[in-house]
């Protein structure tokens, strides 16, 4: 971390200092900068990767402004997951009919799933990247997804809780890309089989808060493995 000072005060914060929001910017904007310092050390920056860099800082400060919207965001989210609890409460067909109206939730476009991600400090690396529900809204296989997203709803998470979002590379030509240089592009993992291995993850667990730790590890493997690497064959699942 560059420290800066102003009339021999620090105005730069420590990492300590830093709400998980301003963690995560500071993080991608040193991988940006050590990314196009190992290019310069091979010689200059030629236009392209010259404007590529600025691209990626001026993308992640116009993020850090959003910075004085967060506590708006955050109320809205927490209203969001107070609704998704009344899947957990009540008995029989009240308690159904609140697990049906949490399945018939629409998950497209996801800026919803984006802005609530935002709420949780989850940062959009670039404009590149795109939000994917790690349980999908409908999926490949419709039998299994829609068991697996009945019963994320039946702990009251919704299908846009950030829980169940990680961001990803929009399309596999943007791949590889400096903030996770071994994932791909996001429908390279929308396959069977990935949502046989989220189906098998998720269905053991038992408790919200274990599903939602579950879901994030998946999204961690996602930003950090290419889809042959991170998806194992899944068959059988039921």
């Amino acid at each position: 971390m560059k420290l800066e000072y102003h009339n021999g005060v620090r105005t730069t914060k420590m990492y300590h200092e830093l709400s998980p929001f301003e963690a995560a910017i500071a993080r991608y904007e040193e991988m940006a900068e050590k990314h196009f310092d190992k290019i310069k050390i091979k010689g200059k920056l030629n236009a392209k990767q010259a404007s590529e860099k600025a691209e990626a800082l001026a993308f992640l400060a116009e993020e850090r402004r959003k910075l004085d919207t967060i506590a708006s965001v955050q109320g809205q989210l927490e209203e969001y997951r107070e609704r998704g609890l009344d899947a957990t409460r009540g008995y029989g067909a009240e308690r159904v009919k609140a697990v049906r109206l949490l399945r018939e939730e629409k998950h497209h476009p996801t800026k919803v799933l984006e802005k609530h991600m935002f709420a949780e400090g989850q940062i959009k690396p670039s404009s590149l990247h795109t939000a994917h529900h790690i349980v999908p809204g409908t999926g490949k296989t419709k039998e299994v997804n829609a068991r697996t997203r009945a019963y994320l709803h039946s702990f009251g998470i919704r299908i846009n809780d950030p829980a169940n979002g990680v961001f990803l590379l929009h399309k596999d030509e943007y791949a590889p890309h400096w903030s996770m240089p071994e994932s791909r592009g996001h429908l390279k993992y929308h396959t069977k089989d990935y949502e046989r291995w989220v189906s098998r993850s998720i269905r053991v667990l038992s408790h919200i808060d274990t599903i939602k730790t579950q879901l994030q590890i998946i999204g961690r493997l996602l930003q950090q493995h290419e889809p042959k690497t991170v998806i194992p064959k899944a068959t059988g699942v039921k």
